[in-house]
Formats: C-alpha cells, sequence, structure tokens
C-alpha cells in the first residue's frame, strides 16, 4: 500500500502523512516513542528531545502550535510541541489510489466572521498609525460542517497543490491537515533554506487578466513593504544564529490554484548537529508572515484583538532526523478535520494603507483552497 493508504488505514492513536515537493511521501504510524513541549523555550526543549530520541536512521515527526501555549476547545490534543518518533515509517508514491474518489458527506460551510474581521482590520490599520505596529497578520475561522475523510483531503490536496507541503497530522478522531507553499527553514547536510511568502493577488479570469494580476502584485508598493518586512526578518535572524548567508535571490511572483503569491528564497550555511533544525525553528517563529513586526508586539495584538484559538494554524510542522536535518513548513492553507466538519482559518497582513475589504477577500482567496477540494 502507499504511504496515505496506510495512514487511511491506520487504526491507532497517532499517525502522519507528509508530503514535500520532488521527494517520496512519507506516513508515519503509532508513536514508539513521543514527547510534548510547552513555553517560551519549547523549541529549545524541542530541539533537545530530538537529540536525546533519535537513533541513526530514525525521524521524529513535530508539530507546534503558533503559541507557545496548549491548545483548547477543539485544538484539545494538539499541544504547543509535539515531537513523535513513529513506530513504523512508510516512504513511497503520493497517490492513495482510490482515495481520490472516496466518499463523504456534504459540508456546509458556516461563516459569520466576516462584519467582525473588517473592523479587527480596521482596529489594525489605527494601531499601526499610531505607530504602535508597523504589520499583524489578521486570521479568521470558518466552519464547514459534515463528514469527510481525511485521506481523502490529502489525497486531493496532494493533486491540486503539487508544488506544496502536503501534511496530516492525526490525533485521535482529529487530523490537522494542510497544504503549505512556504517553507519555514530546512536543513539538508550544511544548507539552511527558508521562504520568504508574503503579498498575495487572485488568479484571473482569462490569461491576460491573469498576468495583469501577477504584475500588479510585483509593483503594487504595499504588497513589497509587505514582503520586505519578511525577507529582512529572516536574513536577520538566521543571521545571528550563526548562519552564514548567501546573497538574497531574487523576489518572484509563485503562482498557486487560486492565487498568487511574492516570493523570496534565503539560503545560507551552516554545520549540522543534533537538534539543530528545531533550534533555526525557534529562531525564526513567528516570522512577519504569520505574525507581525515588531514581533513581540504583533503577538500582544493578535492575543488581545483576535478572538480565537489559532492551535496548530501557522505554526511549524514537520521533521528531524538524527543529524539534525529536517525540514519544517508553516503549517498554512490548513484545517482540523473532526467527525463533524472541519476548522479552516487564513489571515492576512495588515500594514499602512490596508483596506478591510481586500484583506477579507484575500482571506476568502485563501479559505478557498481547502474549501474547493471538499466542497
Amino acid at each position: 500500500m502507499t504511504p496515505l493508504e496506510e495512514f487511511a488505514s491506520w487504526t491507532g492513536g497517532n499517525r502522519v502523512y507528509w508530503r514535500a515537493p520532488g521527494t517520496d511521501a512519507l506516513a508515519g504510524l503509532g508513536a514508539a516513542r513521543a514527547v510534548e513541549v510547552d513555553g517560551p523555550r519549547r523549541f529549545d526543549a524541542a530541539a533537545a528531545a530530538a537529540a536525546e530520541l533519535l537513533d541513526e536512521g530514525e525521524i521524529a515527526f513535530a508539530g507546534f502550535g503558533f503559541t507557545d501555549q496548549p491548545g483548547s476547545g477543539a485544538w484539545v490534543g494538539y499541544p504547543s510541541g509535539r515531537l513523535v518518533v513513529p513506530e513504523r515509517v512508510v516512504r513511497g508514491s503520493a497517490l492513495l489510489g482510490a482515495g481520490g474518489s472516496g466518499e463523504s458527506g456534504v459540508l456546509r460551510v458556516e461563516d459569520g466572521t466576516r462584519a467582525l474581521y473588517r473592523d479587527a482590520v480596521k482596529q489594525a490599520a489605527e494601531a499601526i498609525e499610531a505607530g504602535e505596529l508597523a504589520k499583524v497578520v489578521v486570521a479568521r475561522e470558518v466552519e464547514a460542517v459534515g463528514s469527510i475523510n481525511p485521506a481523502v483531503v490529502l489525497d486531493r490536496l496532494s493533486s491540486r497543490f503539487e508544488s506544496c507541503a502536503v501534511f496530516g497530522f492525526g490525533r485521535g478522531p482529529s487530523c490537522f491537515v494542510g497544504a503549505s507553499p512556504e517553507i519555514l527553514v530546512e536543513l539538508d547536510g550544511d544548507v539552511v533554506t527558508t521562504h520568504a511568502v508574503a503579498g498575495t493577488a487572485s488568479r484571473g479570469a482569462s490569461p491576460a487578466e491573469d498576468a495583469a494580476n501577477a504584475e500588479q502584485l510585483a509593483s503594487d508598493p504595499k504588497e513589497q513593504a509587505e514582503h520586505r518586512y519578511v525577507v529582512e526578518y529572516l536574513r536577520t535572524r538566521l543571521a545571528l544564529a550563526g548562519v552564514e548567508l548567501d546573497p538574497t535571490g531574487e523576489t518572484e511572483v509563485r503562482t498557486l490554484p487560486g492565487i498568487h503569491h511574492l516570493t523570496t528564497t534565503v539560503t545560507g550555511q551552516i554545520a549540522p548537529e543534533p537538534g539543530l533544525a528545531l533550534r533555526l525553528v525557534g529562531t525564526l517563529h513567528p516570522t512577519p508572515a504569520v505574525g507581525g513586526t515588531p514581533s513581540t508586539f504583533a503577538q500582544q495584538w493578535i492575543a488581545e484583538h483576535e478572538e480565537l484559538d489559532r492551535g496548530w494554524y501557522a505554526g511549524p510542522v514537520g521533521w528531524i532526523d538524527h543529524r539534525g536535518c529536517g525540514s519544517f513548513y508553516v503549517a498554512l492553507r490548513s484545517a482540523l478535520i473532526d467527525p463533524d466538519g472541519l476548522r479552516l482559518i487564513a489571515g492576512a497582513g495588515i500594514v499602512a494603507g490596508s483596506d478591510p475589504e481586500q484583506e477579507l477577500a484575500e482571506t476568502d482567496i485563501k479559505l478557498a483552497a481547502i474549501l474547493d477540494v471538499v466542497t
């Protein structure tokens, strides 16, 4: 069976699915060893645990919440950080086989957040105008009520988003799934890679309109400013962590189903050591692409005004091996699936000049990444 078929048939309480672009898919089944971490030093604790837990040839899958506090409500079971060395790892094709035609119930979208979101964006813009912040990411949550198999969602996401990392972290009856375009940190040998992904435009209805939207995104001062915050943050933080940085690559428009993004790849070199990928994760999370800047004030603003538990949304998810190498993506375009339906969260970066209606439309585009494959 393929990794996704193994994931779909596993009846234990712990299961992970992972498929990054250009690599074999992985299924991690069961928990031979597991560690949970929380608090301000959770990534250092996770790095130390990885160095202790992993024997040669093993990997640990890991997921973290946006904040350093345990999840509540629907997010119970998803702590602020969890590493799992699976009982068994299956590698192979990303195809599920029968999954694409799997049956699911009809899902009904329930969204009562639109007016509240516009108000939150206005409040964020006022804080920026007052000089309290330069940028803050404001998120909203919608629900899709009904029944669907997480493996079916993962199969459909894999088909639709070939250039993204598709992930599923199952805990009991719940499963956190997504298709992320954004590498937070990847350590391959001594090469470090991260992506600045900030700045968004919708796809056009025709090739000409689509090209015009991409061109507008590439030249829009507001989107460029939002993007520069992220690039500068990533380079500064990696340098402080001891990474020898390469010159900054060119900013490009990356086109995905339903959306265009501004993207810049940042690379460098550092000698690997056990747990290092997780220490680098802690150095970078949360980036201005999902939090804001200045980081501490942006996180305080989010905690006081957003009025939702982000759980693992916008947190780091990925894997690490015994050498300290690994790959972690930002958990975007994601949903928490339980027997009653899905919870989806999407955010938009608010900077000077942000328009509430446009930011609301941006979250609609991002939510559609999941909604389009389940409704």
